[in-house]
């Protein structure tokens, strides 16, 4: 399959072709949830969760070829949407304020509805997502290898040439510092001091760029009729690491907040890096959230419950024929 789009046969007609295919579960009609995090300048450097912009264009334009966009009310009335077609709804994971001056306007261009989930804590602080620390000082700084050795985490190394290789290897960084628990462990805290006195200058000219919304950009997004907000907790920890007081506060005060920004109801949830239990799911129902989204691919459907709903990840580095790949393998292993 991988050879067959990458000699160039286009994924357009397979993609339409299974969307007919009746679902073994739930309704005919084919949902599949998008998870995009932000956008870069075509010319800024590589991160896996930030696609370039013009790359968004034409993803966005040959979705809308391929199927159609739904907003989030459409997913609690499936149902109602026409069986044989795909019908995608695009999510943003953080609240980066490139949602709303480069995602916004291509949005209404295409007219894609998207919710945009976002972390209250850095949008009131204003100080940036940890991980967007260590990305930026390795990649704005183009180091080819980080000795960690003092905080017991060994030396990395990055490699140079392949962008997605290279982001394979800031991964396992960045998956060796969340095994060691939130930005508050002692390891972590001490890895990011390092990375803030190292590269100051580096991180001072880049991180502006990739900095949270503000809380009257939310307001403003929210006002936008192709854009609505959801919640990504408080703080953006790994929620089954907190304990209980401290979780209920985080999805508690996160919806409160945004709900007096937005002045409306805010009941999706998206959990910090996928991260969900059992405990943290019933700490997001007494929260008030109806809808918790992960970062397990699959397609919505009746078997799936709501605050467990499937959602497929976007890459901002790697082949462009790749979405297509993925949605072809999505639908061809678990849309029949």
């Amino acid at each position: 399959m991988r050879n067959l789009l990458k000699r160039g046969l286009s994924a357009t007609a397979l993609v339409r072709a299974l969307a007919k295919v009746p679902a073994v579960n739930g309704p005919a009609a084919k949902v599949v949830v998008l998870m995009y995090h932000d956008l870069r300048a075509d010319d800024d450097f590589p991160n896996w969760l930030r696609v370039p912009v013009s790359v968004f264009d034409r993803q966005l334009a040959w979705l809308g070829r391929v199927g159609r966009f739904i907003g989030p009310a459409d997913l609690e009335r499936r149902h109602e949407l026409q069986p044989g077609v795909l019908h995608f709804l695009l999510t943003f994971d953080d609240g980066y304020v490139n949602n709303l001056t480069l995602a916004r306007p291509l949005l209404a261009k295409h007219r894609a509805p998207a919710l945009f989930f976002v972390s209250t804590g850095p949008m009131q602080s204003q100080e940036p997502f940890w991980s967007d620390v260590v990305v930026t000082a390795v990649q704005g700084a183009g180091l080819a290898e980080l000795d960690l050795q003092e905080w017991g985490l060994g030396s990395f190394r990055f490699r140079t040439g392949d962008p997605a290789a290279r982001w394979e290897d800031v991964q396992a960084l960045l998956v060796a510092l969340k095994a060691r628990g939130n930005e508050d462990d002692p390891v972590v805290a001490g890895v990011l001091e390092h990375l803030r006195q190292r590269h100051a200058g580096v991180l001072e000219r880049h991180l502006p760029r990739f900095r949270p919304l503000r809380p009257e950009e939310v307001t403003a997004l929210a006002a936008d009729p192709w854009c609505s907000v959801g919640s990504h907790s408080h703080r953006h920890a790994l929620l089954p690491l907190l304990g209980d007081a401290e979780l209920q506060d985080n999805l508690a005060r996160s919806r409160r907040v945004l709900e007096g920004l937005v002045g409306g109801e805010v009941r999706g949830l998206a959990y910090p890096n996928g991260d969900w239990d059992e405990r943290v799911e019933a700490a997001a129902a007494a929260a008030g959230y109806r809808r918790g989204f992960t970062i397990r691919p699959g397609l919505v459907t009746d078997a799936c419950p709501p605050l467990r709903t499937p959602r497929m990840g976007v890459a901002g580095v790697g082949p462009e024929w790749i979405l297509g790949y993925r949605l072809v393998r999505l639908l061809a292993e678990r849309g029949s």
